[in-house]
């Protein structure tokens, strides 16, 4: 979470760079304001498929996610690392 917290920290200095004082400011803000929370969500949203997903009990706001997509890609690159791994080991 510290981590999340810093690159959030950083990323909103860099929005100085963006939100220029002109005309248009309010709704550069406003834009900006959406787009950080947008980023915020889906980050979230996928720590949450990343933690939750394998668990056979989900409790509470994790109960309703449906991972069989996430569970669909986690065993199509787990083979795929097997396959590199194995592929190592006979050199």
């Amino acid at each position: 979470m510290v981590a999340f917290s810093e690159w959030f920290y950083h990323m909103v200095q860099g929005w100085s760079e963006i939100v220029i004082d002109d005309v248009y400011y309010k709704y550069r803000i406003v834009g900006v304001t959406f787009f950080s929370i947008l980023i915020m969500t889906s980050t979230f949203f996928v720590m949450a498929l990343v933690a939750e997903c394998p668990n056979e009990n989900r409790e509470g706001v994790f109960a309703g996610l449906r991972c069989e997509e996430y569970m669909k890609i986690k065993v199509g690159t787990d083979n795929l690392f097997a396959k590199d791994v194995s592929a190592e080991e006979n050199l």
